[in-house]
């Protein structure tokens, strides 16, 4: 039997209680720190094999991963005591910084802290709710049959009936776990956490989690800069989806074709602008490739290696279950190149992307465990860290940059520059769909849960209040259990890190953009080469608070979160809206046919085919034709054409200098072969009137001496 820590810990003071020096207590501390790491690094493995029996459907792995999370809250509270007994009355100096950093992160590790009865209670309840959720069988996928929730996605995805949609939607929320219980029971337990680790309230706990002072204040700072474009994109799908008379009122999450509002993705064929090939052609493309589970995988790893980071471990493509349940589930054993992922293999543009964002946070866990200083806790911290999820976003952005589509052969680079700003707003409509709504809900969750725990929102309407909440906030109408899917509320998790880092992401992206030479260069060449800018990040794991590493990842540019990454990279989207949106502001014909087709079809437009496409329907992509990729007056005469957004692709930055003498020589060239034109054409009319009055005259002549023969 493998010795405790606490054994161990007992014979070392022993051996030291002799001795009073700061040198044999600085020992005894990071000696028991060093034990401690190893204790929680076995009980890492031993949860991850529990977790990974669960995930692939083992008769006993529910069980098991119950036994390993009850038995790790117990660990935590033992280890928090170990290492307070090793740090008696000793004093770090200066140069103990990294020491310091450690035992900060062992002794306030978290939710793990709750007394072990209500540790017990809130895994318990998270566990078993996932697991109910992920293995039944009996939802409604629209056929009139039970069927599984993998295939409920796929069918919520394809679904044209708005009442069929709402019965899917129900037969998911059936299988949910009791709001009453996790209003009286599990929310609470918040309160108790963040008075075990020294916190007087839930949002200063939260904000010592993400590791940032008035994270939430900071949150609602970014999101009000951010809400126009959300409003403007929701409005935009009432008009698209339901005409003008639903423009500025709530939308139900079910004609979204989602469960919970988060992602809006599925309805993006409903949304496309005129001459939307690049979306037909990159989706025509994923199918013939089939691009899903492990080619989707195999495809992202070829991004993420050739931006400079490597290839992942041989033992994902082996043992990973790449024919099981989306989204992603990554499952680390807390050791170097151990990790492995259950995904499905379904085919489409948003799992396509899914793929290269959890392919770089596998990634990112593998450079920060072979860096030779991140021992346990400096990488397996419980802290939410808006870098760990802004790196893995960034290279879902660069998974749909026009060079990256090229060389996936998705969608020829030669093609896009025929109208690259066009195809860039369809671009940018794709990633708008699944961010902006994240943003929204990201941020409403929290701010819920706080108002219910600090009694903004009265016990006596909870129970009803979420659905309320969200219809003001988000302009959605959502049930009130519908957000009990979600494993972050289950096990009362912040969001707070996930909203910072999809904003991060943005910066992040602005600031390599911003330092190309022009539009057209090669923003993955560009990563690549400057690519330790963000390995060297990723090497620090959570040695210090990542907001001292903002600047870092920024290039000195930045040093805080700011909300105009994300609002520049949507330039050219703002300002479609506008145009969409505002009658005026376009030509009157252009608009009543918008509207014609809206409110003709309230029904839920179709969705993709999902039958492959032939080998001909690829080949309309090379070689490209002009007249295809001319984009009629509404775009290519646009405001938002005649200027590149910082960010869309974020490429442009320095024009090439103008020759105005050439441009002066050209016009005028340009001028006298007009002219000449217009001269040449009012000769040839008067040579024609001159014709036809000769021939005019000639037959009068011919008729007055045929009378003339007949009165002879």
């Amino acid at each position: 039997m493998k010795p405790t820590v606490s054994l161990i810990f007992i014979t070392l003071h022993t051996f030291l209680t002799g001795t009073t020096s700061s040198v044999d207590d600085r020992r005894l501390v990071v000696a028991s720190v060093d034990l401690v790491e190893l204790e929680y690094q076995d009980h890492c493995e031993n949860r991850a094999y529990a977790t990974w029996k669960e995930l692939i459907g083992d008769p006993r792995g529910l069980s098991a991963k119950l036994e390993k999370d009850k038995a790790f809250g117990i660990l935590s509270r033992q280890q928090k005591k170990d290492v307070k007994m090793a740090l008696g009355g000793y004093t770090m100096e200066p140069s103990d910084e990294v020491l310091r950093r450690k035992v900060q992160l062992l002794l306030q590790p978290g939710d793990t802290l709750l007394d072990t009865k209500q540790w017990i209670r809130l895994v318990t309840f998270a566990d078993t709710a996932l697991h109910k959720i992920r293995y039944a069988n009996d939802y409604d996928c629209g056929t009139g049959t039970n069927c599984t929730l993998r295939e409920l996605h796929s069918s919520i995805a394809r679904q044209q009936d708005e009442a069929t949609l709402l019965r899917m939607k129900l037969s998911w929320e059936r299988n949910l776990p009791s709001l009453n219980e996790y209003l009286e029971e599990i929310l609470p337990l918040l309160r108790n956490a963040s008075k075990e680790n020294n916190y007087n309230g839930v949002e200063s706990y939260w904000d010592s989690l993400v590791e940032y002072e008035g994270a939430i204040l900071k949150a609602r700072e970014l999101w009000d800069n951010v809400k126009p474009l959300y409003q403007k994109l929701h409005k935009y799908i009432a008009l698209r989806l339901k005409g003008t008379e639903a423009v500025g009122n709530t939308l139900p999450v079910h004609l979204l074709r989602s469960l919970n509002g988060d992602d809006w993705s599925n309805i993006i064929e409903s949304l496309l602008p005129k001459h939307p090939a690049i979306y037909q052609k990159i989706h025509a493309n994923i199918q013939l490739k089939d691009l899903g589970g492990a080619k989707a995988f195999r495809e992202a790893v070829k991004l993420v290696d050739g931006l400079g980071f490597g290839e992942l471990d041989t033992d994902i493509w082996t043992n990973s279950i790449f024919n099981g349940t989306c989204p992603t589930t990554i499952v680390d054993w807390c050791k170097p190149n151990k990790m492995l992922v259950v995904t499905c293999k379904d085919v489409s543009i948003g799992n396509y992307i899914d793929a290269h964002e959890a392919a770089m946070r596998i990634k990112y866990r593998e450079i920060a465990a072979l860096h030779s200083n991140n021992t346990y806790i400096l990488r397996e911290a419980p802290r939410y860290s808006a870098i760990y999820e802004a790196i893995p976003g960034f290279v879902s952005l660069l998974s749909l940059n026009p060079h990256a589509l090229d060389r996936s052969g998705l969608f020829p680079l030669h093609v896009f520059n025929y109208n690259p700003n066009h195809h860039r707003l369809v671009l940018q409509l794709i990633m708008a769909l699944r961010d902006l709504p994240k943003l929204n809900y990201y941020l409403a969750a929290d701010e819920w849960r706080l108002k219910v725990l600090m009694g903004t929102i009265p016990v006596s309407k909870a129970v009803s209040s979420w659905s309320e909440f969200r219809k003001n906030f988000s302009l959605l109408e959502t049930s009130d259990v519908d957000l009990l899917g979600d494993s972050h509320i289950l096990f009362n998790r912040p969001y707070i890190g996930k909203f910072m880092g999809l904003i991060l992401k943005y910066q992040i992206y602005q600031s390599f953009a911003e330092e190309l030479s022009s539009d057209e260069s090669d923003l993955l060449q560009h990563v690549n080469e400057s690519s330790n800018r963000l390995s060297d990040v990723m090497m620090q794991g959570y040695t210090n608070d990542w907001t001292e590493m903002v600047s870092e990842v920024l290039a000195k540019r930045e040093n805080g979160l700011e909300y105009t990454g994300l609002t520049d990279y949507y330039q050219l989207l703002d300002e479609y809206l506008d145009k969409q949106l505002d009658p005026s502001d376009k030509e009157e014909d252009d608009y009543n046919e918008i509207v014609k087709e809206t409110t003709e079809n309230n029904a839920i437009p179709p969705p993709p085919s999902t039958i492959k496409p032939t080998i001909h329907e690829l080949d309309v992509i090379e070689p490209p034709d002009e007249s295809e990729n001319i984009v009629d007056v509404e775009d290519s005469h646009s405001k938002y054409s005649a200027e590149t957004s910082t960010v869309g692709v974020l490429e442009i930055k320095k024009q090439p200098p103008v020759d105005d003498t050439k441009n002066t020589q050209e016009a005028s060239y340009n001028t006298y072969w007009w002219i000449g034109i217009v001269v040449a054409i009012i000769i040839i009319v008067i040579l024609i009137a001159i014709i036809a009055r000769k021939r005019h005259n000639h037959r009068k002549q011919l008729e007055k001496q045929r009378r003339e023969n007949t009165r002879a």
